[in-house]
């Protein structure tokens, strides 16, 4: 990476954040998996709704040559922006959810 900047260490403070809004009578619970070896860093819930089992990842970002790549994100704020926020610049995060034919548009790095 031709930053100063640890994309690992800042993608994992940032999930982490996200495991404090748990509270302990949450039927759904938030975990994370960080995967250094593969650049893989997930955000995952899973828990009772009513009747209704729900699982899945919140948010998955990889790194893939030197870049960012949000795959998917289902926050509100959403986690690119707060990978700019961190001072990672745009010309280092692909919106890897959004079709290669509009990445251009993004304002974000297109590969």
């Amino acid at each position: 990476m031709a930053t100063e900047l640890n994309y690992p260490e800042i993608i994992k403070k940032i999930l982490l954040e996200y495991l404090k809004y748990d509270s302990a009578d949450d039927v759904i619970k938030s975990s994370v998996s960080f995967d250094d070896e593969h650049g893989n860093y997930v955000l995952l819930q899973a828990g009772w709704r009513g009747d209704d089992y729900l699982q899945g990842a919140v948010i998955h970002v990889q790194l893939i040559d030197d870049k960012i790549w949000v795959q998917y994100d289902g926050t509100e704020y959403g986690v690119t922006n707060e990978l700019v926020d961190a001072g990672i610049p745009k010309a280092d995060i692909v919106l890897g959810f959004r079709h290669p034919s509009i990445r251009q548009y993004t304002g974000f790095s297109v590969f």
